[in-house]
């Protein structure tokens, strides 16, 4: 999901989501129904009772002027993760994520844990991996595999479709499931009529973010990723922000290129989400986003989710972690996948919590703090930072910003808050 800094596409680009370019083959291991764009959702609207591990009700009177602890604060806060590519791994290779994955950042014992309140589980078809007729069957079988997952642990995790239901989940101790579709390939190949069909019936089963591009360009513009990075928005591009506006579904930014971004801010009537993109000026690799784009995005009412993915946080870090992508890996693609998180881990120096906190901080100075979230890109990286290793370890990051002085209302805002308000404004 990332591309050097280089105009040259580097092995990164399309290497890294092994997990998500599990070939057909794999899909023996993990058989599933046909997908339909019809098929009924988990209902979302009236989650369980509430239990012990439910929300506690916020503070008042004079208890309510005193700041809380950390811990309090951390599980007072709706906290919200806006990408994960966990999806691939309970879709394509049969993983259980409602028991503890070693080979995971994300299954529901350390989102629970971590105190997660809302996932955007990633819709993400790799190109390498499926024929272009095949990418919109692929979007519709990871959603069906996501609302399975949903129906198997009803006391634990739900479908989520709007910011009030994720609300109504948090107080109930239910982990929000959202989805995110990532990169607009999924509406092709097709006529623009057709694409738009698509895009409705992903709307329809419950998408609320489509990130216009991953690292491939498509019909509606150009990626960071490929020989497309000088391209900008197209006049399709331009018809499916229009429709997203009117369908409620957020224009993501994350992965297109510079001119897409551009073109998009002006297009979108609505906040825009840049679901897992850090600070180039602090890490100057083009899936970043500038001091600019931040701006714009405040300016648009959007907000920035900062990518946990430590080649996004650090840049000699990213220079290291490119390297393992050269060495030779074994044709099953979960094997291939565990051997790459070996190789990164060993990866030295590692990148500490800090530089996480300081690409927040930055943000937080550049567009202010009304336009940053989190976007941690589990399972779709080969590192994370030390103290953030996975979603169990969430409350460092709480503990963190408050250490630098944050207010507890604003690390509210950033846990997920801020993505709570895109999210209403979007739904309008």
């Amino acid at each position: 999901m990332i591309k050097s800094r280089s105009r040259r596409k580097s092995p990164l680009t399309w290497s890294l989501p092994l997990l998500a370019g599990a070939l057909l083959s794999s899909a023996a291991t993990a058989p599933a129904a046909p997908p339909t764009a019809s098929a009924p959702p988990p209902p979302a609207a009236t989650p369980p009772a509430a239990t012990a591990s439910a929300r506690p009700a916020a503070a008042t009177g004079s208890a309510a002027s005193q700041a809380p602890g950390d811990a309090e604060l951390h599980r007072r806060a709706i906290v919200i993760d806006t990408h994960a590519d966990t999806t691939q791994a309970f879709t394509y290779f049969g993983m259980d994520i409602a028991r503890p994955q070693p080979d995971l950042d994300l299954d529901l014992p350390k989102a629970a844990e971590g105190g997660l309140d809302a996932e955007f589980f990633s819709i993400f078809v790799f190109p390498k991996a499926f024929k272009p007729t095949e990418f919109y069957g692929e979007a519709l079988r990871q959603i069906d595999a996501v609302e399975r997952v949903a129906r198997a642990n009803p006391q634990r995790m739900r479908v989520a479709r709007t910011a009030a239901d994720v609300r109504a989940n948090a107080a109930a101790g239910v982990l929000s499931a959202l989805i995110g579709v990532e990169g607009g390939h999924v509406l092709g190949p097709g006529d623009p009529a057709t694409q738009l069909d698509r895009l409705r019936a992903l709307a329809d089963r419950g998408a609320r973010y489509m990130t216009l591009t991953w690292s491939n360009g498509n019909d509606i513009g150009g990626s960071s990723g490929d020989d497309s990075d000088t391209r900008g928005l197209t006049s399709f591009g331009r018809d499916v922000i229009v429709q997203m506006n009117r369908l409620g579904v957020i224009v993501d930014i994350s992965h297109v290129s510079d001119p897409t971004f551009w073109d998009a801010i002006r297009t979108t009537r609505k906040p825009v989400l840049a679901s897992h993109s850090s600070s180039r000026a602090l890490t100057n690799v083009p899936r970043n986003m500038t001091d600019a784009m931040l701006k714009a995005v405040a300016q648009n009412g959007g907000a920035a989710c900062v990518n946990f993915g430590a080649s996004f946080l650090d840049e000699a870090f990213h220079e290291r972690e490119s390297a393992i992508w050269a060495k030779p890996r074994p044709a099953d693609r979960l094997a291939a996948w565990r051997q790459v998180r070996a190789d990164g881990a060993r990866l030295t120096p590692r990148v500490p919590l800090s530089r996480l906190i300081d690409h927040i901080e930055h943000l937080v100075k550049v567009a202010g703090v009304d336009h940053v979230c989190l976007g941690s890109d589990f399972d779709g990286m080969p590192a994370l930072p030390v103290g953030v290793e996975n979603v169990g370890k969430l409350p460092a990051i709480t503990a963190a910003l408050r250490a630098r002085g944050m207010s507890p209302e604003d690390v509210e805002k950033i846990l997920g808050g801020n993505v709570l308000r895109v999210m209403e404004a979007n739904e309008r």
